[in-house]
């Protein structure tokens, strides 16, 4: 029997790094050991950022640490220092930056190589095994041969990282207007995907932080597109696979346009975000099918996140031992042995289950043989298809998907990361407490989960002197809290306090503002640092105003803040003047960068909405559609235009000399033209009409191509009993440009058509 020693992170808290401590990798945690062993044996620092949830963090460590040979070259040439980002938030912010200056581009597993004195000289992100052994080969090598370059290169990106932070703070400045919105808005229609909702291509990810403010623009404001936008993305994400329809909740984020196909980890912040829109989109529209989908989401945390102390926890992982995304999904054999026939056929009807699976492998695309539930139309189609009542049929598939979730609680569960974060809880209080006023049904439940949480928090999650901590795990808090854990933990508060009026929430809310206001706040440029001087080894400060997957920590702080003084400003009028001024300088501190880029901060002007949006003066926000947009502009060797016909739309192909593009259709080795079509529109579109293409000759074989020019009609007919809609078309593009010689890497382009339907007198 092989008994495996354990490395130092066997004495962590986080599930993420116990994770790695039977690795063979000699790891280190972040802190000063690690640092004083490379200092005195000369050795740079390998940094592996990830954390718990993270697919191909694990795929990481399968493939490298778990690797002899691959640990055998990190422990005799470097300190391997392993780091939890959502333990360590601002190493993260750091070393990401640095990656992301580096290489253009960064995610997780983060992987750095610093100097003994912490600074970043190279890095990448997720490495094969091969790879991997020879960046660490070339690295050590340098370090032992070429010392002086390595120095240079990373003062020089030190340097990097302070202009840039200096160039932000002196250039971030400017005076907040309602203005701001127009531009906005631009940018997310920009982006917006009229078919499937969401913005962008894939992958796709849920647009949390951006749904409060399209919410409210659409309805304070009264702006149609931009209502439309929140609603149709909640209702695409709502139906695809990206949602849990057996069990409720969201996970991570989608592999492809339509939502259909997730990365299966679910994230506590997700979920808590995605429930408040889905529960406020119920408030606004009345619309059945968003209240349903919320406290899908709430029933699902309380039953899968909540923890025996009454907190919820962090993230359940993509992967179990059968594979990732198995316990999510099921094959058509498995329905019809749980479920009486009828109710087999329903679902599977419902559900799209098909006997052959729907899911295929997102690496190797091929079928699985297990189908991903989820709805390709409303329930209320599927009721009128079926001659049934649409409330009763809810109420069936409520049934068949209880029965369901029993039979697959019996499989591996995905392993639960249980540590107990001050932000996320915080997030979660918030949402539960918003939730437990917009269903009355679950008044009770709701609200006694958010209490019970902000409760926890409080005992548990601050040291001796009353300060915040960042994470509870088996009895241990530890770590000192980040901006982001007031702000959030703040915004929890305050929405309590605004359900049920009881005063300990108010009066724990002004601590917890009074502690983020001395501990973070810049008092010489404005807005908050997202650390202070208790988070040691840090090679500079940070201060963030980006939302990622979460609020920003200054765009959770100005919504903490505003609401805080809005709800002092008759019994405090002092107090509530001091926050409002705060919130309204950070505004104004990071004003210039706003303009630039509005949606990079949906939760500052998220924030600036609830200081002031009673009292602005909203603008004109009607923006025209163009005629079709692109996902990105067109550059290489051939031009795509799309020329509207009386039969439908013509694809025009416009090449270089010297280039040619292969035919439509499948020759061995060659990549053939395609073109993709999908709208939600009553109309019939034939499969495309090519011109001929020409035959050359390539080495002994015949290939037939275009050069110059190549065509194809898209027919386009309106269905006879379609009525008047407006809507779009999406078109596809896939090609590979070639020479006689080579052939460039495969291009394609998507384009977003209106379309207009009128009946026929």
């Amino acid at each position: 029997m092989l008994i495996r020693k354990p490395n130092r992170l066997i004495d962590e808290k986080s599930p993420y790094l116990l994770q790695h401590a039977y690795n063979p990798v000699d790891w280190y945690p972040w802190g000063a050991e690690a640092f004083f062993k490379a200092r005195v044996e000369d050795k740079p620092i390998f940094l592996s950022i990830g954390y718990s949830s993270c697919h191909w963090c694990h795929v990481m460590e399968r493939e490298s640490f778990e690797n002899p040979a691959i640990a055998e070259i990190l422990n005799r040439h470097f300190v391997s220092v392993k780091v939890d980002r959502e333990e360590r938030p601002d190493v993260d912010e750091i070393y990401i930056s640095a990656v992301q200056l580096m290489a253009g581009h960064a995610g997780w597993p983060l992987s750095v190589f610093l100097t003994p004195d912490g600074l970043p000289f190279y890095g990448g992100t997720y490495y094969p095994p091969q790879v991997f052994a020879e960046v660490l080969a070339r690295v050590a090598s340098v370090w032992q041969t070429n010392r002086g370059q390595v120095l240079g290169a990373a003062a020089e990106l030190k340097a990097e990282l302070e202009q840039l932070v200096a160039m932000r703070h002196a250039a971030m400045r400017g005076e907040r207007s309602p203005d701001i919105f127009r531009g906005y808005k631009a940018q997310m229609m920009e982006g917006f995907d009229p078919i499937y909702g969401g913005f962008g291509g894939a992958p796709k990810f849920p647009p949390s932080t951006a749904l409060p403010v399209l919410l409210y623009l659409g309805t304070e404001w009264d702006d149609e597109d931009s209502a439309g936008m929140a609603l149709m993305t909640l209702l695409r994400m709502g139906m695809g696979g990206i949602f849990d329809h057996i069990g409720g909740g969201f996970h991570r984020y989608s592999t492809d346009e339509r939502w259909f196909l997730p990365h299966f980890e679910k994230m506590l912040y997700d979920n808590a975000q995605l429930g408040w829109a889905y529960a406020h989109a119920y408030t606004l529209t009345g619309d059945a099918f968003y209240g349903d989908i919320a406290q899908r989401t709430f029933d699902w945390m309380l039953r899968e996140m909540r923890t025996v102390e009454g907190a919820f926890a962090s993230a359940l992982d993509a992967d179990t031992p059968e594979g990732e995304g198995y316990y999510y999904t099921w094959t058509e054999k498995e329905i019809y042995e749980i479920l009486p026939r009828e109710e087999a056929d329903l679902f599977c009807r419902v559900y799209e289950i098909q006997p052959e699976g729907n899911y295929h492998d997102e690496a190797t695309r091929r079928p699985t043989g297990r189908n991903i539930p989820h709805l390709t139309k409303p329930i209320e189609q599927h009721a009128e298809e079926l001659n049934l009542d649409a409330d009763e049929l809810r109420e069936r598939l409520n049934d068949i998907r209880a029965r369901l979730l029993v039979a697959r609680q019996t499989r591996h569960a995905p392993r639960r990361d249980d540590k107990i974060l001050t932000d996320w809880n915080g997030l979660a209080i918030w949402a539960l407490a918003y939730a437990a006023d917009v269903f009355e049904e679950k008044r009770e439940r709701y609200e006694q989960a958010a209490a019970e949480a902000a409760e926890f928090l409080w005992q548990n999650l601050r040291d001796a002197n009353g300060r915040l901590l960042h994470r509870y795990r088996e009895g241990e808090a530890s770590i000192p809290a980040y901006l982001p854990d007031y702000a959030f933990y703040g915004m929890g508060l305050m929405e309590l306090y605004s359900l049920t009026l009881e005063r300990v929430w108010l009066e724990r809310a002004v601590e917890i503002a009074d502690q983020m206001i001395a501990r973070f706040h810049d008092a010489e440029r404005g807005g908050f640092y997202t650390t202070d001087s208790a988070h040691d080894l840090l090679i500079m400060p940070v201060k963030s105003y980006q939302d990622r997957a979460l609020p920003s920590g200054n765009g959770g702080a100005v919504q903490f803040l505003a609401s805080l003084s809005t709800a002092l400003a008759i019994e405090e009028p002092q107090r509530s003047e001091r926050y409002a001024h705060l919130a309204a300088d950070t505004l104004d501190s990071c004003w210039a960068i706003l303009r630039r880029a509005p949606t990079a901060g949906d939760s500052l002007l998220y924030g600036y909405l609830l200081l002031e949006g009673d009292l602005l003066e909203p603008p004109d926000l009607e923006i025209p559609v163009p005629a079709y947009t692109e996902t990105e502009e067109q550059d290489g060797p051939v031009r795509v235009d799309l020329l509207p016909q009386p039969e439908g739309l013509l694809v025009l192909f416009q090449i270089e000399d010297g280039w040619h593009i292969n035919a439509a259709y499948p020759q061995e080795g060659r990549i053939p033209t395609t073109i993709e079509v999908s709208t939600d529109l009553p109309v019939q579109i034939g499969e495309p009409i090519w011109m001929p293409p020409q035959r050359i000759q390539s080495g002994s074989e015949p290939i037939e191509v275009y050069y110059e020019q190549a065509a194809a009609l898209l027919p386009i007919t309106a269905e006879e009993s379609s009525d008047a809609t407006d809507g779009y078309v999406r078109i596809l593009v896939r090609y590979q440009p070639c020479t006689e010689t080579e052939c460039g890497l495969p291009v394609e382009r998507a384009f977003l058509i209106p379309l207009s339907l009128r009946p026929q007198d």
